[in-house]
Parts: C-alpha cells; sequence; structure tokens
C-alpha cells in the first residue's frame, strides 16, 4: 500500500499554510491627491519559484464579500473586484500540495490610470499578510474584522521588514533591498530576479510560536518569526546554490520522460546523465518503477522545488552535497502533480540518486488536530505536532515478504534511546503503530505464555508537542509512549533531521541492516493549529460511528470486518480551499481481553484507510471507508472496543495535516 501520499501527487485541495511567489502593487502605493478611478479588476501572479497553474484565488473584501478566479498560464490570474470594497485579502491553495496555502493583500483598490490593481501570491506575499497580524497568523485576515490592520501604511511596514529580512538574498539577485515590492512588482516565474528569491526561502508553520516563520534554504534551523511585533535583529543568509542550479539535470529529465513515453524499453543518454546508476529509492533502483507517473503518456516535466540542502554524507551512499527535491509535473488532463527525491551533485553536475533506502520507510512531520466525542474527555481537545512514522506491515527481503514485527526509531525529538512501533498481531492495519505501554527491546510473539504480545495503539504520530483548543482548559496528562512526557521546545530540534530505523520480526531478530530515514517536512509547534482551515465531521458520523449504540457502531467486529462499509462526510470552509492529497481513516482500539483476571489477548489495532479523492459537492466532502471494526456497543460486549476514531487527512508541503475525531482519549 502507498504512503498516505508521500509519492502520490496531489488530486486535490488543501486548507493549510504555505509558500508562494513574489509581487504586490497597489496595496504598498502611497495614495494619489485627487480621486481616482477603481478598477474593475485585480491581476497578479500565483507561484512558488514555479508558476501554479489551475490554482483557485479567492479576494476577500472588508465586507465580506468574496469574488474567484483561477491561475492560468505562467500562474497569472485576474478577477473582478466590482463590487467590492477595499481593503483586500487573496487567498491561493496550490492544488498539487507542494506547498500551503498562499496568502497576498491590497490595502487599495485603485490606482491613478485606473489600471489594474496587482497582487501578487507568493510565499514572500503570505509572509508579508503574517506580518500584519499579532499572531503572525493571515488565516485571520479572511475572518470578520481581520482586515482592519491592513492600511497602506502598514503594508509599507511589513514590506520594509520583509526586505529587511531579505537584504543578502536581494541583492545576490540583483534587487534593491529598500525598494523591493513582493505585491505589486512584476516578475517572471523563471528562477531568476524576484522568482529567484521565492526560490530561496520557505514560509513555514513556526517552531515556537503560533502563526508563521520564514527561513532560508541556507539554514532551515535559523527561523525569524513573523507578526506585527517582528524586529530584524538577523537577516537571511544567502543558498549554497542559484535558484536555477538543476537547469541542466530538468532537461536532460525532461528529454528521458520524452523518449520512454514514446518507447517503454527506450535507451536515451539523457536518462543516463539525469538519473545516476546508483540510484535507490524505497527499495526501487529504477527511477521509472519507484515514480511511474512521470512516465505516463502526456505527462509534462514543469518545475523543481528544492525543500532542503544536505551536507555531503547526511544520508548513507551518498558522499556528495545533496538536496531533497519535489519534482513538478503536469498529467496530460491538466493536473498538477509532484514527486519527491534526493539530488546529488557528482562529477561536476547533479543527478537524482534517491534516498538510499532499502525498504519503504516514510517519516514526515505531522499538525494535528484532535476533539473527542465522549463527556469524560471533552475538555481535553487539542492541537498536537510531532512525526507520522510509516513503517509498513511488511517488507521484502531477498525478493520474499517479510512481516514487521517491530521497529526501533532513533534520532532528533524523540527520547534518548528511541520508541518502538509494533506490528498489530491478530489486529490489522498498513502500518506498524505505537505501543500502549513502553517497549524497551524488541518483543518475540510469544506461543506459550499469555498474552502473546504486547498491548497495541492505534497511532503512527509520536507527539512532541500539544496545545489545548481555543477555549478548552485540558487536564491531558500523556500516559502512553506515543507521547513526550512534556511538551518540548520544538526549535530545539534539527530540521530535516535524519533519523536511524532497525527493523525485526515477530521473533525480535534483525531485518538487514538500519535505515537511515529523513524527515522530509518541517518540524512545526502544535500551537500552529490555529492556522488551518480545519473541516467539520458530519454529525451524522459521529452519532453512527463514534457514539456508543451507533448505527455503524455495532455491526462490524473484527470477526467480520470484510462486510462493514460506511459513509464519512464532513464540510469546509470554503469551496476554494484545497485539501491534497487527502485520506479518510477509521481506527478502532480492540481492548485487552482477560479471562479470571488474567490478561488472554492483548489489545491490537484495526485500522482502515481510503486514499481514493472523495466525492465534492461545494462544501460538502464524502468518502466511505470499508471493512473497519466498530463495536461500540450500547450495551456490555466482550468484544468491545476501548476506543474508536475518524481521521481526516492531507499532505502539503512535505507535512501531514491529519483532523481527528475520537471516542474516548
Amino acid at each position: 500500500m502507498q504512503h498516505r501520499l508521500k509519492t502520490r501527487i496531489a488530486l486535490m485541495l488543501i486548507g493549510t499554510l504555505a509558500l508562494a511567489a513574489c509581487g504586490g502593487g497597489g496595496s504598498s502605493s502611497p495614495a494619489s491627491s485627487s480621486t481616482p478611478p477603481t478598477p474593475a479588476t485585480m491581476s497578479g501572479t500565483v507561484a512558488i519559484g514555479t508558476a501554479l497553474v489551475g490554482a483557485p484565488v479567492t479576494v476577500t473584501d472588508s465586507a465580506g464579500k468574496t469574488a474567484t478566479a483561477t491561475s492560468g498560464s505562467n500562474g497569472a490570474y485576474t478577477v473582478s473586484i466590482a463590487g467590492l470594497t477595499a481593503p483586500f485579502v487573496i487567498v491561493a491553495t496550490d492544488p498539487s500540495g507542494v506547498s500551503g496555502t498562499l496568502y497576498s493583500v491590497a490595502a487599495s483598490a485603485t490606482t491613478s490610470t485606473g489600471a489594474p490593481a496587482v497582487a501578487n501570491v507568493t510565499p514572500l506575499t503570505t509572509a508579508v499578510a503574517a506580518l500584519l497580524t499579532a499572531s503572525g497568523n493571515p488565516l485571520t485576515l479572511t475572518q470578520s474584522g481581520g482586515l482592519a490592520v491592513v492600511t497602506p501604511s502598514a503594508v509599507n511596514t511589513a514590506v520594509a521588514t520583509l526586505d529587511t529580512v531579505l537584504a543578502p538574498i536581494l541583492n545576490a539577485n540583483g534587487l534593491s533591498a529598500t525598494s523591493f515590492d513582493p505585491i505589486g512588482g512584476a516578475f517572471t516565474p523563471n528562477q531568476t530576479g524576484a522568482d529567484a528569491v521565492i526560490d530561496s526561502v520557505a514560509v513555514t508553520p513556526s517552531v515556537s510560536g503560533t502563526g508563521l516563520q520564514i527561513t532560508s534554504l541556507a539554514d532551515p534551523n535559523t527561523a525569524i518569526q513573523l507578526n506585527q511585533g517582528t524586529t530584524v535583529s538577523t537577516v537571511l543568509q544567502v543558498p549554497p546554490q542559484s535558484a536555477n542550479y538543476l537547469a541542466n539535470m530538468l532537461a536532460q529529465l525532461g528529454q528521458c520522460m520524452t523518449a520512454v513515453q514514446a518507447n517503454a524499453n527506450a535507451s536515451s543518454a539523457a536518462c543516463s546523465s539525469a538519473i545516476d546508476s546508483n540510484y535507490l529509492n524505497d527499495g526501487f533502483t529504477s527511477f521509472s518503477q519507484r515514480h511511474p507517473l512521470p512516465f505516463q503518456s502526456g505527462t509534462l516535466l514543469t518545475g523543481v522545488k528544492t525543500v532542503a540542502f544536505l551536507p555531503a554524507g547526511t544520508l548513507p551512499g551518498i558522499s556528495n552535497p545533496a538536496a531533497l527535491v519535489y519534482l513538478l509535473v503536469t498529467t496530460a488532463n491538466g493536473t498538477p502533480n509532484f514527486a519527491s527525491d534526493i539530488v546529488q551533485f557528482v562529477n561536476g553536475h547533479w543527478d537524482l540518486i534517491g534516498n538510499q533506502e532499502q525498504y519503504d520507510i516514510y517519516i514526515a512531520s505531522f499538525l494535528g488536530r484532535v476533539q473527542f466525542t465522549d463527556a469524560a474527555d471533552a475538555n481535553n481537545g487539542r492541537y498536537e505536532s510531532g512525526l507520522d512514522i510509516q513503517i509498513p506491515a511488511s517488507v521484502t527481503v531477498s525478493g520474499a515478504s517479510t512481516s514487521v514485527g517491530s521497529a526501533l526509531v532513533q534520532g532528533p525529538g524523540l527520547p534518548a534511546n528511541g520508541v518502538y512501533l509494533l506490528g498489530g498481531g491478530s489486529g490489522f492495519g498498513p502500518y506498524l503503530t505505537f505501543p500502549l505501554q513502553t517497549v524497551t527491546a524488541a518483543p518475540g510473539l510469544q506461543s506459550v505464555t499469555i498474552p502473546a504480545w504486547p498491548n497495541v495503539g492505534i497511532s503512527t504520530q509520536y507527539k512532541w508537542s500539544w496545545a489545548s483548543l481555543s477555549g478548552g482548559t485540558s487536564s491531558f496528562v500523556p500516559s502512553t509512549p506515543d507521547y513526550a512526557s512534556a511538551p518540548v521546545t520544538v526549535s530545539n530540534i534539527q530540521q530535516y533531521g535524519v533519523y536511524t530505523v532497525t527493523l525485526f520480526d515477530y521473533s525480535g531478530n534483525p531485518i538487514g541492516t538500519p535505515q537511515s530515514v529523513i524527515n522530509v517536512a518541517p518540524n512545526v509547534n502544535a500551537a500552529t493549529g490555529t492556522t488551518v482551515a480545519w473541516q467539520t465531521l458530519g454529525s451524522d458520523v459521529i452519532a453512527n460511528l463514534l457514539t456508543p449504540g451507533g448505527a455503524n457502531a455495532s455491526t462490524a467486529s473484527s470477526n467480520t470486518p470484510s462486510t462493514s462499509t460506511a459513509t464519512i462526510d464532513w464540510t469546509v470552509p470554503s469551496a476554494t480551499l484545497a485539501y491534497p492529497n487527502p485520506w479518510v481513516s477509521l481506527n478502532s482500539q480492540g481492548a485487552e481481553l482477560f479471562s479470571n483476571g488474567v490478561a488472554t489477548i492483548p489489545a491490537q489495532p484495526y485500522d482502515v484507510t481510503n486514499s481514493a479523492t472523495p466525492t465534492v459537492s461545494g462544501t460538502t466532502y464524502s468518502s466511505t471507508v470499508s471493512g473497519y471494526v466498530d463495536q461500540l456497543t450500547a450495551a456490555p460486549n466482550v468484544g468491545v472496543e476501548s476506543g474508536v476514531q475518524v481521521q481526516l487527512g492531507w499532505q502539503a508541503d512535505g507535512e501531514y495535516y491529519t483532523n481527528t475525531w475520537q471516542f474516548s482519549n
């Protein structure tokens, strides 16, 4: 089974944060002494270093009225603002999931000539929007009264602050650090000038605050928090490579794709140039097998986004300077997608080398929201952040499938001795999950003593940070090993850290050699959960699946999971938001069973996920989950589950976002 979207190429919409392009005009221009005409349109460019084509764009005015458009060729958009009143917030979402939600602002729609106002939407304009808010959260600009902070003087101040932060990068790309206008300045998404500046930075959820931060690709661990109180005590450094450093490799890869699409058995010098002979990624030694989409007929390579530069030796088997990148493609039907991989500099050029993993193991930072449907836990709702650790239930060793009984994961942000994840025993699920009690060594499945296996939970996530939902007083105290003993300082954890993962079989014997796995997403603080436009689960789902005695909560047991089917429906705040690379999970916790006071059957997980594109009708989404286990019966039942959760998830800018409703903490 595929990861929850590691290599999937985005099919949907997202509602989180992200980066974008440069430019910005009417908002930062001084007011004219005469009353200018009000333009009927607004235009700009949506970009993240590469143009975003097909991105939904929403303009919201001071009264909450909206106008929408879709970015076209080269990321350009034009939208009618007739009948709308300044100031404006502009929101664009990346349907591919390469970036999070992008923001921009315009304090005025007036121009001296009547020409359309300009508001580019990029990571840089997202930073400006964050600098206008007290919390650093640009989502607040879309809420009632939020645009009161968007004035010409405030926008000018925010732009000046950003320009100071970016001064070395602006100068390196031939731009002025005293007059650069990321909102209204014209630019072309071609990895030069302003676009190269966009390529040089990342705007992400904060590691220490409640909003956004900006970092340079030169040093992802040095972050500048973005909010009204930002003062510049340091500036961002120039990355070690120019924005277009992969231009030759992209050209060669594009020629390779064209040749293979025409003839699957083609032997191309371009392929040999773009793809290293020692390529290895998640057990695949063939780039086309690891990433089949780029080689499907009609798919075009549209660009590349560098996520992080990796010093030589960061990953085993790569002794050269390297980088984690996203390769951007557009399918024959116009759908934008991407694939993540590792490139290296070798023999005077860059090529694709892969992550050098022998097995399909995946680690990415996550940001989540958890709410509870039972009265006892009603005040325990919280935002959480940490690592989503996806270790498959089986791996291929010497051509044979081998069940994975446990895995030891060690690295940044985890306890000194690491953490263990376990196979589900008699339960089921695509990945190993955390045990309910601390495990200090790889267990062996018992054939005589009982219980035969430790108690296993339903979570793949290690939580190192959590914060109460707004208005809630949490009494939550962690008691399971999938949580740190107390929230940690996330800014102290290495960004894009490398983790050592050792696999064991069900006898406790090591499988192969330990693997080095890079975290493909930036670490974030749990309190930044307020920046996300979370979905609302249908009340029927809560009544039917997450309430004891619900219509779908007593029809499926571990003996008959194949007969169970349920429809999960939810709504989103706006039809123009995107939640790319989506999935829906229904996970239940089988309770530990006893006989005459003696534990006989361990607690075990029953996890089911559907990664198909949901059905969408306006702001209403729905998906079907089959083969689940849910025994939340109203009457006592020996097979009753101790907890059940419905989880909506998506992935943007590498980050996993999970929105969970759960019965029982």
